[in-house]
């Protein structure tokens, strides 16, 4: 951990993965708090000017998002496993069961996607369209909308059912500052 009182934009950064932080956890805000800390040797190597521009340079680079997995070894491998969380598996047999309906606007190039589970509840939506008519292709409009309501859908699992776990839990915690503290 850096020295965060070298310079406002090291506490800055502090304070951006603590707001991730207290916000839940779902793969996305791990994520996001992961890119955040790897703003720390950026930014000291400008503050301190000692580092070679080669770091400044790496962290121009975007970075891909993470996987399930990858979260999951980067959750492990700091530690931050020892409370109740969701369990990826849960995440992956309510995604398996998702049912996506589409639907094309005839006369438009735009199509719309619903990924509900099958108790009907719509979970998420997803759309596409093309720029020109003669680039479209029903198909292939349907697929990528159903591709993208099933990725937020995803996401969405994710939140849906760390709300849920958090509710769960609510009984047995109080809330202090923003934050869940557990009580006996």
């Amino acid at each position: 951990m850096p020295d965060i009182s070298k310079h406002p934009i090291l506490q800055q950064i502090s304070q951006l993965i603590h707001a991730i932080e207290v916000c839940g956890a779902s793969p996305e805000l791990t994520h996001a708090v992961c890119l955040a800390e790897r703003l720390y040797t950026p930014a000291e190597a400008l503050i301190d000017a000692s580092q070679p521009a080669s770091i400044l340079a790496a962290a121009e680079t975007s970075l891909p998002p993470m996987s399930d997995g990858e979260i999951e070894l980067e959750i492990r491998s700091a530690g931050a496993d020892a409370a109740s969380r969701i369990a990826t598996g849960k995440i992956d047999a309510l995604h398996a069961s998702l049912v996506v309906r589409s639907h094309h606007f005839p006369g438009t190039t735009t199509t719309v996607a619903v990924a509900a589970l099958p108790d009907g509840f719509v979970v998420a939506t997803g759309h596409s369209a093309c720029i020109s008519a003669a680039n479209f292709k029903r198909d292939v409009g349907e697929q990528i909308a159903a591709d993208n309501a099933r990725a937020a859908a995803r996401s969405k699992l994710w939140e849906l059912e760390g709300y849920l776990l958090r509710d769960s839990l609510r009984a047995d915690a109080e809330f202090i500052g923003g934050s869940m503290a557990i009580t006996d």
